[in-house]
């Protein structure tokens, strides 16, 4: 039986590689910088969701506070929230900004349907924001 191993950057904690060995040498010699990866043994994880916090743990991918699809009045009152950590870039129409840190803030008085991309620093997982804007009464 192999030896699992997962292979993770030492500066941010990102994983990079995962997989199995025959033997632990042979998972150390994954590393192709000594210096900036680093390997746990007998571990699996999820590059997608998971992350090698600075204690040296996997740990679960920390998530952004939206929802993925809402919907609103399009009364130019109602809104959508969230807060978003500095650094995160917002797509919306063909068109990207980065946060400062303030938080993410919606209203439109127009009906249709929103897409957001956020893309926030690593560790947090990227997300997509669907608003459906509906006719107000």
């Amino acid at each position: 039986m192999g030896v699992r191993y997962v292979k993770y950057r030492t500066d941010t904690g990102e994983i990079i590689a995962t997989g199995t060995c025959s033997n632990q040498e042979h998972c150390f010699l994954q590393m192709e910088d000594a210096e900036n990866e680093h390997i746990l043994l007998d571990v699996s994880a999820d590059d997608a969701t998971q992350w090698i916090d600075d204690q040296g743990e996997l740990a679960d991918r920390p998530v952004l506070d939206l929802p993925t699809a809402t919907s609103i009045a399009a009364d130019g009152i109602a809104e959508v929230v969230g807060a978003l950590p500095a650094g995160t870039v917002v797509r919306f129409n063909g068109a990207a900004a980065t946060t400062d840190g303030a938080a993410f803030a919606f209203t439109t008085d127009m009906p249709g349907t929103y897409v957001f991309d956020f893309e926030p620093p690593f560790p947090y997982i990227p997300c997509t924001l669907t608003v459906e804007a509906t006719d107000a009464i």
